[in-house]
């Protein structure tokens, strides 16, 4: 066993392994100096390929945007000159059909009244049915065309525009997306709105042209619309039910959700992120770029393992070639090292019997000149001199006992003091710990003052469009008041000339002419208030709290919502169940933000019964019911309804942004977040949804009545 144990920790072994473990670190070396620069190399072709891929495809659906975008704005100038002629506009727009197969469709849509002063929709619109074009007319009380968004943003921006992409409810019933052109009556010298000239692209057809995109074995092509909507994917569920951010926030990658920013802002690279594609879940590079004509953006998932594939295998051949050379050369060494360390060996058991005590043993004859005859010669120096030796050890000993326990007492002193450093150590932990919090608190409130700000900006920029034809409405509606008392008056002069059946029923009909006018001009002046509340909230004066009574507030904004969704939906009904606390007191808010958070809730809850109730017909009944309670420092305020409701994987995402299960077009994924922002991070509150799916939807808020500084 003895002699087993020096073999295998004798020096042959510890020259094998010193030999071995430096050729080793040297391969290792030159092996990773080999895989970064084979790993640099294909990055740098996988980056110009990317570029060329990205940039190659957005060329060819921008020439093909822009070959069709000139059939509009061509055939624009043309129809202005023929508006008289109802049947050239018509053969107008089938010829633009007809002679592009790229387009789904076209639309003439014109200015309610504008041809017929009985005809308040009035459009022309020529669309692919299989191999045919065929003729619809737009336009009824369920597709009010003047309030969509192909209409309506042209007609206020001037120019022509791409829409989002959305479904034509009520018109070719297809994902599209529309390229609109304003059209204007020049005659006279004046130049006067009449209408949008319109094309329709399928998705179907961006869909085609970025599948297309093949990488590798499983990479894809995606697209975007400007929003960050998935317009374009493999998987189709995400087609106008995710976005990018969405994706993001499921995944958990902020590099992910800095690569959608960057596209949703028409810009184009290549992003080396930690990021697992959605389609097979492989780690991922992605390359993207924009759509410059109508502001979307394509990206290119490159999965890793593929275009690393030829590395990797160059890797695995490398390394097997040195394996078998770490094989080869071991032999060879064991074959060198046996030879040179045979005599060691017997000089080495010679010794192990001399330590245990056998000074007479005799060393082996070693004739040798080299260095192991010289060692051989100094062992039996040695043996001579050991008896002196083993004298000096003695002394030695006890000398090495004195200082041991010097030692001992040395170390009991430094355990101390390494645990007066380690709990200094663990202050200061703390310390940075608190100093991180209050930094993630201050970049939190950084990111609410940037949201606010720009909602800001889009309150007032749509409050001021909306107060100009507001206040024609208040200042006609106030002079038609007045007109309506001065025909009265003028009435009840001419009362010897009339009829009294006559003069009653002209009584009657100017008495309900003034009713209603004074109707308008209450509701006008109402809506006034609320556009000056949207222009001080956007300039930044609505931030300063108030003492407010949310009774009053939770009131009136049911009652906005139900009128509102009556408004579109003129068979809608519910039934309203209100128990406000009469002690609630006055709460200090910011007034105009928490009724933006009433108003938010109030409308998810009629939506969500709305389409509860086109599913069940009369089997269901909508109820919505809304209460406030005081509980001493703080108020509670909930708002129920017995709609469809969510299940838990969705009540876990309604708060972040751009998320909605509202269908494409009918929401932004934003009410919620903003009200959560507004009672979370602005007041201080706390927001809790409680739902069952197909029973019910439970929002509580809970509100401090005094400000929290």
């Amino acid at each position: 066993m003895i002699k087993k144990t020096i073999h295998r920790r004798g020096l042959a072994f510890k020259l094998i392994i010193s030999i071995m473990i430096t050729l080793g670190i040297i391969f290792v070396l030159l092996f990773s100096y080999n895989l970064t620069i084979t790993r640099r190399i294909i990055v740098k072709n996988l980056e110009t390929n990317a570029e060329n891929l990205t940039g190659a495809t957005v060329a060819r659906i921008d020439k093909v945007l822009s070959s069709i975008q000139k059939v509009p704005d061509n055939f624009a100038p043309i129809i202005e000159r023929h508006l008289d002629s109802d049947k050239e506009l018509k053969e107008f727009i089938s010829m633009m059909v007809a002679a592009n197969k790229d387009i789904l469709g076209a639309c003439l849509a014109f200015e309610p009244y504008s041809r017929n002063p009985e005809e308040k929709y009035f459009s022309h619109y020529y669309y692919w049915k299989g191999d045919s074009v065929v003729y619809m007319k737009l336009g009824n009380d369920h597709y009010d065309y003047f309030t969509l968004d192909w209409y309506e943003i042209p007609k206020e921006l001037g120019k022509p525009v791409w829409s989002e992409p959305y479904f034509d409810q009520g018109g070719v019933n297809q994902l599209v997306s529309t390229y609109s052109v304003p059209l204007y009556d020049r005659r006279n010298g004046q130049k006067k709105f009449i209408g949008i000239l319109t094309i329709d692209l399928s998705l179907d057809w961006f869909q085609k042209k970025v599948s297309g995109i093949k990488v590798y074995e499983t990479g894809f092509g995606f697209l975007i619309s400007k929003n960050g909507v998935i317009v374009s994917h493999p998987i189709t569920d995400f087609i106008m039910n995710e976005t990018i951010f969405s994706i993001a926030d499921e995944r958990q990658s902020s590099d992910l959700r800095q690569v959608g920013r960057k596209m949703i802002h028409g810009e184009s690279g290549f992003g080396e992120i930690a990021y697992s594609n959605a389609r097979n879940g492989k780690p991922s590079w992605l390359a993207y770029a924009p759509v410059t004509l109508n502001g979307w953006s394509i990206g290119v998932v490159f999965p890793v393992d593929e275009f690393m594939a030829d590395a990797t295998h160059l890797s695995r051949v490398i390394g097997m070639l040195a394996a078998g050379g770490f094989i080869i050369l071991l032999i060879m060494l064991i074959a060198i090292a046996r030879s040179i360390t045979k005599p060691l060996r017997q000089l080495t058991v010679a010794s192990e019997m001399f330590a245990r005590g056998d000074f007479e043993v005799e060393l082996p004859a070693i004739h040798s000149k080299d260095e192991i005859g010289r060692l051989n010669n100094s062992f039996i120096f040695m043996q001579q001199q050991l008896v002196q030796t083993i004298s000096d050890l003695r002394d030695a000993s006890e000398q090495l006992q004195r200082s041991n326990e010097k030692l001992e007492e040395y170390n009991r002193t430094l355990e101390q003091k390494v645990d007066e450093r380690t709990t200094e150590l663990r202050q200061k932990h703390n310390e940075l710990d608190a100093a991180f919090q209050k930094l993630k608190a201050a970049q939190a409130q950084l990111v609410q003052s940037e949201k606010m700000a720009s909602l800001g900006q889009l309150t007032a920029g749509i409050a001021h469009e909306i107060k100009n034809p507001l206040n024609f409405v208040n200042n006609f509606s106030e002079l038609s008041v007045e007109l309506t008392e001065e025909m009265l008056e003028e009435l009840g002069k001419l009362a010897g000339h009339l009829e009294p059946k006559d003069l009653d029923y002209l009584t009657g009909i100017i008495t309900d002419l003034k009713s209603n006018v004074k109707k308008i001009n209450d509701h006008g002046k109402r809506a006034d208030s609320i556009i000056r509340g949207m222009l001080l909230h956007s300039r930044g004066k609505s931030g300063d709290r108030q003492p407010t009574d949310l009774n009053t507030i939770l009131s009136e904004y049911v009652n906005l919502g139900y009128h509102g969704m009556r408004a579109t939906d003129n068979t809608f009904n519910i039934k309203l169940e209100s128990d406000y606390d009469p002690d609630l007191g006055m709460v200090t808010v910011v007034p105009q933000d928490i009724s933006r958070v009433f108003l938010n809730m109030v409308n998810n809850a009629f939506y969500s019964t709305a389409m509860k109730k086109k599913e069940l017909m009369e089997s269901y009944f909508p109820v919505l019911k809304v209460s406030t309670k005081n509980l001493g420092d703080t108020v509670e305020i909930k708002i129920r309804d017995n709609g469809k409701g969510m299940p838990a994987s969705v009540s876990e995402k309604i708060f972040n942004p751009f998320y909605t299960t509202k269908p494409a077009g009918s929401g932004t994924g934003l009410g919620l977040s903003i009200s959560f922002d507004i009672i979370v991070q602005q007041h201080r509150g706390q927001i809790v949804v409680d739902s069952v799916e197909g029973e019910y939807a439970e929002f509580t808020i809970t509100l401090p009545k005094t400000e929290h500084l």
